[in-house]
């Protein structure tokens, strides 16, 4: 008989787990090895990457117009193979949680099932859809998504309480939304190459609201183009619409979380709610940070992909600040 202790802690290890995938997700994109392997599963027709003179002569038979970099198979092969084991992981979660904490209910087994799934389908899609960003935002998403739902798995599993609604648990409700809208905008920007349009900052290209950006190019996302998006990027002015607008989600959604912290810290009077919006405000800031870094800096790839992981923890941390408002309002 497994017990709920257990539950939780494998829980807790599976969303760590899926950040180490989602940081190599990022590092793979970063390098522009999203297509370093054409076909999905295998990589030029087999399940590691060519190595020997055969199966790089193979490869290139079967793919004459690839350029072959072993570096980039080699990196895509391994966010491949590590993604695969998270999908056992994850199928063997929901199991042990429908198996052994029935109070938790159906939808968390079924919805971690249905997301490593469709994760699975994402994937495929990256590479056969030629790295649109429509799709690689929506897998990084989703890719989020499975470490948010494994963390709230564990939580629930430790706790039969029912859920208790205030002002308080509505507003950081709000404020998860739109942190997820601006993830979603970092995502595009990110998968449109857009990170540099505005190589300035606070600027952006020496001016506080650039001119001649294309918002309608800029936000198309659906009905794109096939072609190869690592080497076919959106027009500049199109790139400069989406960076900026990821500029003013940002500042807008500072705006917000300074009204849960002020509420936090000096209306608030539970100290479990207190070290929990600590840790909040330590992973807004390191983001906010990380941000304006990213374009001082011009996109140094350790910085590039900790922006990535890290707003997927700030928006755990705030999962975490939303439970213990809510199904464990009783121990604050």
């Amino acid at each position: 008989m497994m017990n709920s202790n257990i539950i939780k802690k494998l829980s807790f290890v599976g969303a760590f787990f899926t950040l180490i995938v989602i940081s190599a997700g990022a590092w793979v994109r970063l390098t522009d090895a999203g297509l370093g392997c054409p076909d999905w599963p295998g990589c030029y027709g087999i399940l590691g990457t060519p190595e020997t003179e055969e199966e790089l002569a193979k490869a290139r038979e079967l793919y004459p117009d690839a350029i072959i970099d072993q570096g980039k198979a080699w990196r895509e092969m391994f966010h491949r193979y590590i993604a695969g084991i998270l999908g056992i992981y994850v199928f063997f979660i929901s199991y042990i949680t429908y198996r052994f904490a029935k109070h938790v209910g159906l939808f968390l087994p079924i919805a971690l099932s249905v997301m490593i799934v469709v994760q699975s389908l994402m994937g495929m899609f990256t590479v056969t859809e030629l790295v649109k960003p429509t799709i690689v935002t929506t897998h990084l998403i989703f890719g989020m998504t499975t470490a948010c739902l494994l963390l709230w798995n564990g939580l629930r599993v430790d706790t039969k309480n029912e859920d208790e609604k205030s002002n308080f648990t509505f507003f950081i409700k709000i404020c998860i939304f739109a942190l997820v809208i601006q993830i979603l905008l970092g995502g595009w920007t990110s998968t449109n190459y857009a990170s540099l349009a505005c190589p300035d900052f606070p600027k952006c290209t020496e001016e506080w609201w650039p001119s001649d950006m294309d918002f309608d190019k800029g936000f198309t996302i659906f009905g794109l183009p096939n072609v190869n998006y690592e080497i076919n990027h959106m027009e500049y002015y199109a790139k400069l619409a989406v960076h900026f607008t990821h500029r003013v989600g940002a500042l807008l959604l500072t705006i917000l979380f300074l009204g849960l912290f002020l509420y936090i810290f000096f209306l608030q009077k539970s100290p479990i709610i207190k070290k929990i919006g600590l840790v909040v405000l330590l992973f807004f800031t390191l983001q906010i940070f990380l941000g304006i870094s990213n374009v001082v800096y011009s996109l140094p790839l350790n910085v590039a992909v900790l922006h990535t992981v890290n707003a997927c923890v700030l928006l755990m941390s705030m999962l975490i600040l939303l439970f213990y408002s809510t199904y464990n309002a009783q121990r604050c």
